[in-house]
């Protein structure tokens, strides 16, 4: 199945949603491996930009994914950051063999001392740990 990303009605008039949506693609396109990545994915990912008001959720639904405007149903997971933290975690360095977060990396060490200071809030991690980790995959540029 060929992975789609759409946004939801009303997720158009939100600026940070169409982002989200535009970061997805590129990272399809410019990295083919992360579509099966992609269709191991289900749930829903809250992302709160806590500086800027803007809240959008990603529903997975294996190759599918679905950006709404706000909140849409319960989260399984909420990252609650200011702006300049969002961007971060996509910077976030992955290592090479399994594609997960490279603690060794200078970007991944400062993301982690956000979230110490409380900085970056994540709600849910812990329960959905399969889920943040493809979604640190699929969302980083790295």
């Amino acid at each position: 199945m060929e992975p789609s990303i759409h946004l939801a009605p009303r997720a158009e008039e939100n600026g940070y949603a169409v982002m989200v949506a535009q970061l997805l693609r590129q990272g399809l396109d410019e990295r083919p491996a992360k579509k099966s990545t992609l269709a191991k994915m289900h749930g829903r990912v809250t992302l709160v930009v806590t500086d800027l008001g803007l809240t959008v959720t990603m529903v997975f639904e294996g190759g599918r994914v679905v950006v709404h405007d706000g909140f849409a149903g319960i989260p399984d997971v909420t990252v609650r950051a200011p702006a300049e933290w969002h961007t971060k975690m996509s910077l976030v360095e992955l290592e090479p063999r399994l594609g997960l977060p490279d603690p060794r990396g200078a970007v991944t060490k400062e993301v982690l001392e956000a979230s110490k200071r409380g900085e970056i809030q994540m709600h849910g991690m812990w329960s959905s740990l399969p889920l943040v980790l493809r979604m640190t995959k699929i969302l980083s540029v790295a």
